[in-house]
């Protein structure tokens, strides 16, 4: 009985074949590694794009601060009737048949 021709350089690329897949799924996970959506330089923008968030999130804050002790004045419990009035007058252009009002901008 005759054993088939095997030819060494095709014996040598069918040793190598899965070591080149290899190679190209590491290269492939690699660059997802540091440039895919999750990657590294993705986290990065995002951690910036947090801190530009937290300190949005600061302003709001103190924004909401200054409106809920604005209706804290206003609440019937603490009603101070002379923010009442300045309210009035400034939200509801409410004033008297022989006042005048001068508005002064700070």
């Amino acid at each position: 009985m005759r054993l088939p021709y095997i030819n060494p350089q095709r014996l040598e690329l069918r040793r190598r074949v899965p070591a080149l897949g290899l190679m190209a799924l590491y290269a492939y996970l690699a660059f997802h590694a540091f440039s895919g959506s999750q990657g590294l330089l993705s986290w990065i923008s995002y951690s910036d794009e947090a801190k530009v968030l937290e300190a949005r999130l600061e302003v709001q804050q103190a924004h909401h601060a200054k409106l809920k002790s604005r209706v804290k004045a206003l609440s019937s419990g603490s009603l101070d009737l002379d923010a009442l009035e300045i309210a009035a007058r400034r939200d509801l252009f409410v004033s008297g048949p022989n006042e005048i009002t001068i508005w002064l901008d700070h």
